[in-house]
């Protein structure tokens, strides 16, 4: 139970490039989706969030077993508050069959309460894991007013595909997604990623 808390709240928050920029219209909804794709996560709307993923994603993590520990993060109280979430830069990969990729790379600032009895024991399970996924010195833990603060910068890899209407959908681009990502993404794109990544 606690490993599966841990790894969700780091699957939330959920964050130099290789090629050429994006056009100006693909840097435009790439903007825009991520701005809506945060949204979801800070509004808590789960169903509208795998709006925004990339549906291959599903072939690996079924949506029932992802809502159903989405149901179970919100009865134990885990609520996330994000600030300052901007898409920093991003740039193009290559296109592997008519599909278009891109690394995406935006600033973290969130803040996780720990307003239940639960959460507050959880917090030194917690503290570790988000210190060794964005760095000591990017994560506060408050003690004495019982919250978590991230603050860092993360990834996500942009994927428009002709199959899906050709509008970017996302993958989170983290270790925890590691195996499915590698199974999804053409070998060449993951390494210009995992560079980019500094993996």
């Amino acid at each position: 139970m606690r490993k599966i808390i841990v790894m969700m709240v780091l699957s939330l928050v959920a964050t130099s490039f290789y090629g050429q920029g994006l056009n100006q219209k693909d840097r435009q909804q790439i903007d825009q989706r991520v701005g809506s794709f945060l949204q979801q996560i800070s509004d808590k709307n789960y169903t509208g969030l795998v709006d925004y993923i990339y549906p291959r994603v599903f072939e690996h993590t079924s949506k029932d077993q992802m809502f159903k520990t989405f149901a179970m993060l919100e009865q134990m109280g885990i609520t996330l508050k994000f600030q300052n979430m901007e898409v920093l830069e991003a740039k193009a990969l290559s296109t592997v069959d008519n599909i278009e990729y891109a690394m995406i790379k935006y600033n973290l600032d969130m803040t996780l309460p720990l307003t239940t009895d639960d959460l507050k024991g959880f917090a030194p399970l917690i503290v570790p894991s988000l210190e060794s996924n964005f760095g000591k010195g990017n994560v506060i833990y408050n003690k004495a007013e019982n919250y978590i603060r991230v603050k860092g910068q993360k990834y996500l890899m942009g994927v428009k595909d002709p199959e899906y209407k050709s509008q970017w959908l996302f993958l989170i681009y983290d270790a925890s997604f590691k195996s499915a990502i590698t199974k999804i993404v053409p070998a060449k794109v993951n390494q210009q990623a995992a560079a980019i990544a500094g993996e």
